[in-house]
């Protein structure tokens, strides 16, 4: 019989067991999950809700889980519990009833939003409303729901969810990368001075509290004499030099596919930002290519980036620097009639 419940602290092992059965099928997508991660990026944020993270058992083994939580208010200084968000769902594959066990699941998430004053619920997590995972899963950051996916997309379009944004993962090795130079980048190594920061300051509450636990560096541009940047990029190591990686052992148990040892750095773009007098110059191209020369000189040896598909400017700079779309995502919308 499928029962679906709260989390409680004794069902830690259970969520890195599914985890660890769903992910390892797909470890471009997922990187495995140990309890210090979990700790830092799920149960250790400041909005976590232990009633939101809700897990399927048929005859007391755990079988799946979801996470159902709230994205940030308009000036990102605390969650807005209108916006609801079904951050994670992960079905065991050899399950039978997988479909059922999902359907109960995203039942649940959206009884846990809805009688917390959700009046919308997003399927799949994108920024900003990521509330938990980041770095997890999608890349750099989430990017919705795998368009791969095709039992997930059934779910939500079962359940009357619309598809309304569409995301690109964009993703490129550095072993051997030549950042491309232009007419167009080539006066700004002139034309401004590079400033440097391995600790950027947040723009808000919410960026301050998905920024812990993570490296990162930023490159700001100025003309001389002028203390404002002209432009700015800015980029997260999705990956401690000490994390897990996928082990396939000999008999697979929940907690034996695990082993740390130093990886290969993988970065993440989180903003680009240019003045609105310099943009289509070439600006973004330079400031990004200085980045992605910094990050080469720390041994990053993979790139990553997440765009929106609507989001021509940003999509085409990462393609003027041949960068390559590994993934596509879906976010989903239902509206709640109170």
């Amino acid at each position: 019989m499928l029962t679906i419940r709260s989390f409680r602290n004794s069902d830690a092992s259970a969520l890195l067991h599914i985890w660890d059965h769903c992910a390892r099928l797909s470890p471009d997508h997922f990187r495995p999950l140990s309890m210090a991660l979990l700790e830092q990026h799920v149960l250790g944020r400041p909005w976590f809700d232990r009633r939101g993270l809700l897990l399927a058992f048929d005859d007391g083994k755990p079988v799946g889980f979801a996470h159902a939580a709230f994205g940030p208010n308009c000036d990102h200084s605390d969650i807005d519990r209108s916006i609801g968000v079904v951050c994670m769902m992960m079905v065991l594959p050899e399950y039978e009833h997988g479909m059922a066990a999902g359907t109960q699941l995203l039942e649940a998430c959206e009884g846990y939003l809805i009688g917390h004053g959700a009046k919308q619920i997003y399927g799949g997590a994108v920024r900003p409303a990521a509330p938990f995972y980041m770095g997890l899963y999608g890349g750099s950051e989430p990017i919705g729901v795998f368009e791969s996916d095709a039992p997930a997309i059934e779910l939500y379009r079962n359940a009357g969810y619309e598809t309304i944004h569409k995301t690109l993962l964009f993703r490129i090795s550095l072993k051997g990368y030549k950042i491309p130079i232009t007419p167009k980048t080539i006066p700004w190594r002139r034309k401004i001075t590079l400033m440097r920061t391995d600790m950027p300051k947040p723009d808000h509450w919410w960026e301050a509290c998905m920024m812990c636990h993570f490296s990162w560096l930023e490159l700001r541009g100025h003309f001389p004499n002028d203390p404002e940047p002209v432009g700015s990029v800015a980029i997260r190591m999705t990956d401690s030099l000490e994390m897990p990686e996928f082990k396939q052992p000999p008999r697979i148990t929940s907690d034996s596919w695990m082993v740390f040892h130093k990886r290969p750095l993988t970065a993440g773009l989180m903003n680009i930002k240019v003045r609105d007098d310099c943009r289509n110059q070439g600006l973004a191209a330079y400031l990004l290519g200085e980045m992605i020369r910094d990050a080469q000189k720390k041994g990053v040896t993979t790139f990553e980036a997440q765009a929106a598909e609507n989001n021509t400017p940003l999509v085409a700079l990462l393609r003027s620097m041949h960068w390559n779309v590994a993934e596509r995502g879906e976010v989903f919308l239902r509206n709640v009639c109170h």
